[in-house]
């Protein structure tokens, strides 16, 4: 069983990796890739990314930790077992970033929906000052993590049983940093915020949507009234498509944390803890689901992304790009000569 999870995380994790970095190039190939949702979309990408990364090094440095290959020596596998709660503290650093980056990108949509009179708020110097301020709430939140696994770790090569979450040992400022950050800031605050914005730019959609409907105008108005309302099925079934993931993604592991703490306060109080386990392999399975699906999203939802994706992987694109590639690439590298001054200057 636990072979098969393991596996499962690792060819999630390749194919999430894969679809974030083709989420990454389309996005950066868009002719609105200064707009502040473009760049936030891509630091979203990358924040996924660099999760899932974490996450599959973590899976495999436990792998080797925990010396399931017969022919790996003891003295090999210890290093592992040494970096690997670190990068697992990582890969939580990371899912936080991602978290509160839907968070900003929801915001912005809301902005542009609800507040158009304040749509100069939209700009990517903003974007870039909420998305730093992001890293480093998080960096702080994270921390603790840190100075928790160099404490002392229970992962060693020869006791990978006794890795489990449910010790009940904790200190009382890590179970405070426990309830404040990972259940309060990672996932309660991030949830109100989205589903109370996200019901509110529908709401908005469906009046426009019907005001456009009901409207009468020419021909080409009519096209660009289309147009509009287009946009708005997409923007409004991204919003509930990214409300249900968080929902179902993040959800049970707000769960599984609630059970671990009750186990760590209540030690009297009797807990499956095989099964709180488990429930904590599925949840942190849903979490690379989450990182994973966006890009199937972008592709499901998105027409325009689709089309740029499909352009991107068509054959008959690639000589294209290959010869714009060398064009410019010549034109660099070619000195200026009176010939080339006067076909540059024809006047």
């Amino acid at each position: 069983m636990a072979d098969t999870y393991g596996y499962f995380l690792v060819t999630l994790c390749i194919i999430g990796t894969l679809g974030n970095l083709l989420t990454l190039v389309v996005l950066r190939n868009k002719k609105d890739k200064k707009k502040s949702t473009n760049w936030l979309l891509q630091t979203l990408a990358v924040a996924d990314s660099l999760y899932l990364f974490a996450r599959l090094l973590s899976v495999l440095f436990k792998f080797f930790a925990c010396r399931y290959v017969e022919w790996l020596p003891l003295a090999v596998s210890r290093p592992f077992s040494t970096v690997e709660p670190y990068v697992e503290s990582c890969a939580s650093l990371f899912h936080m970033i991602s978290v509160w980056t839907v968070v900003v990108i929801t915001v912005d949509r809301y902005i542009v929906v609800c507040m158009p009179s304040e749509v100069q708020l939209r700009t990517v110097r903003r974007a870039k000052v909420a998305i730093a301020c992001v890293a480093g709430a998080s960096i702080v939140c994270c921390l603790p993590g840190f100075v928790e696994w160099k404490t002392g770790s229970t992962l060693s090569p020869l006791n990978c049983d006794d890795a489990n979450p449910m010790r009940t040992d904790h200190s009382w400022w890590l179970i405070v940093h426990q309830i404040v950050c990972n259940c309060v800031l990672r996932t309660v605050i991030p949830l109100v915020v989205l589903v109370v914005l996200s019901s509110r730019i529908i709401t908005r959609l469906r009046r426009m949507t019907r005001y456009f409907r009901k409207c009468r105008c020419s021909r080409e108005q009519k096209k660009k009234v289309f147009r509009k309302i287009n946009w708005r099925r997409s923007l409004t079934a991204t919003l509930v498509a990214v409300m249900a993931l968080f929902l179902g993604c993040q959800l049970p592991q707000l769960s599984v944390r609630v059970c671990k703490l009750l186990h760590q306060l209540l030690p009297s109080v009797l807990f499956d803890v095989e099964a709180l386990l488990q429930a904590d392999n599925v949840a942190n399975g849903l979490l690379v689901v989450n990182a994973t699906a966006n890009f199937f999203v972008y592709c499901i939802v998105g027409n325009d992304f689709r089309r740029r994706l499909f352009q991107l992987l068509s054959v008959n694109n690639l000589p294209a790009c290959a010869e714009k590639c060398e064009f410019q690439r010549t034109n660099v590298q070619k000195p200026m000569t009176a010939a080339n001054l006067k076909w540059a200057n024809p006047l």
